[in-house]
């Protein structure tokens, strides 16, 4: 079962898909990809919008999407690319913007982004607070793009605590940005993919390409591995289980 964690998909609420035309494309070549289930995972960013405001408008361009779908194309189960922002700690409603939708139970894990600068004693104190004391479990989106910015050691801090670690198929296809995944995989910070898809024409890898190189350096079983993490992940399953 080969699942997208991570997707711009929805027709015109973010920096991905412009069009209900570009996100049926976009479907269709997850659906040739052989892509079963599609996490739609807008932007979210604090500052700029409530939790409300931004739910009602991912919902309007889900519908949108949804009416004209092939019965061939991936499930969709909506989610949010959530920015971190200190002000988020404490928030309860978070657990409003974790994944849920037709392809899944409604789940309590929320995707995370990091802001691109160092990662601070400061924000790996608010995200384990967010992963404790809050209704939500905590995935961190496209973890090996955050090594451009910060060191090794504060990426690792950040993946000890109670938290999973998704990465981009497309990071997979660069030498420099592959050895970062692989690097991040051998520690054990690597539990789901995505591919971060968003327009038809900016070239970004299939979840397949990802898949195929992981598996020639990692074998089968990280894949059922990451397989394995997925259907828990959609069902809602503790965060322990996943993390051993």
């Amino acid at each position: 079962m080969k699942v997208d964690f991570h997707s711009h998909i929805l027709p015109g609420i973010d920096d991905g898909s412009r069009s209900l035309e570009e996100s049926l494309k976009i479907l269709d070549a997850m659906a040739e990809d052989g892509v079963s289930i599609v996490v739609a995972s807008p932007h979210f960013y604090c500052t700029k919008t409530s939790i409300h405001r931004f739910l009602d408008k991912r919902n309007q361009a889900y519908e949108q999407l949804r009416a004209a779908m092939k019965p061939e194309h991936p499930r969709i189960v909506l989610g949010a690319e959530v920015l971190y922002n200190h002000a988020l700690v404490g928030k309860d409603a978070l657990v409003r913007l974790a994944m849920s939708g037709p392809a899944s139970a409604k789940t309590s894990y929320m995707l995370l982004e990091m802001q691109y600068d160092k990662i601070t004693d400061q924000i790996i104190e608010d995200v384990d607070k967010m992963a404790n004391d809050l209704d939500v479990k905590i995935i961190i989106a496209h973890v090996e793009r955050y090594l451009n910015f910060t060191s090794f050691k504060s990426v690792s801090e950040l993946m000890q605590l109670n938290v999973l670690g998704q990465i981009n198929a497309e990071s997979l296809t660069h030498m420099r940005s592959r050895a970062d995944c692989f690097k991040l995989i051998k520690n054990g910070y690597v539990h789901l993919l995505g591919t971060d898809t968003h327009r038809i024409d900016r070239g970004d890898a299939k979840l397949g390409e990802g898949i195929e190189i992981l598996e020639k350096k990692f074998g089968k079983e990280f894949i059922s591995y990451i397989e394995h993490n997925s259907r828990a992940v959609l069902k809602d399953r503790p965060i322990e289980e996943l993390l051993g």
